[in-house]
């Protein structure tokens, strides 16, 4: 036999149970009061009646799937989902392709107020009270950090070179 530790809790699934069938009674009660209600307001109506009823019911809802079923075969082409092809957006980078030809020389000073500025927002990413500053730099310039690995990437090509 196997033996579990686990405690089941009756409370919270006789609660679980309670609310349900307080649910299903008042769903029920709701459905018995529309049935008298519509059986009370029919109570008159003779067999005739009642063939006149389903006669316009059967009309209407064949008229109905007729125009629709014709409508769908017609060559109305308004009405017609377009598709938009999909296009390369014009502002990717190729990261595969060979490295972007910048025109500008970077000087070392430049390159170092960039690396400054790379290990500030690193710092700031690291302490809980610059986080927010960091985020809010991130959200405010969303290219900002991609764009500095560009260039230090492209200086250290540069001094390879």
């Amino acid at each position: 036999m196997k033996v579990t530790f686990k405690r089941k809790n009756n409370a919270v699934t006789a609660t679980r149970d309670s609310i349900w069938q307080k649910f299903e009674q008042a769903n029920l009660r709701l459905q018995h009061k529309c049935a008298q209600w519509l059986e009370h307001k029919t109570a008159h109506f003779s067999r005739l009646n009642w063939i006149l009823v389903l006669f316009t019911f059967i009309v209407f809802t064949g008229g109905c799937s007729i125009y629709l079923i014709v409508n769908s075969f017609s060559n109305n082409k308004s009405r017609n989902i377009t598709i938009a092809p999909i296009t390369k957006p014009t502002n990717d980078i190729p990261l595969k392709e060979k490295p972007l030809e910048l025109n500008a020389i970077i000087s070392k000073t430049e390159f170092e107020k960039i690396t400054s500025f790379r290990k500030y927002m690193d710092s700031l990413g690291r302490s809980p009270i610059g986080k927010k500053t960091h985020d809010s730099i991130v959200l405010n310039r969303p290219g900002l950090l991609d764009s500095l690995t560009i260039i230090e990437n492209y200086y250290y090509s540069h001094l390879k070179n």
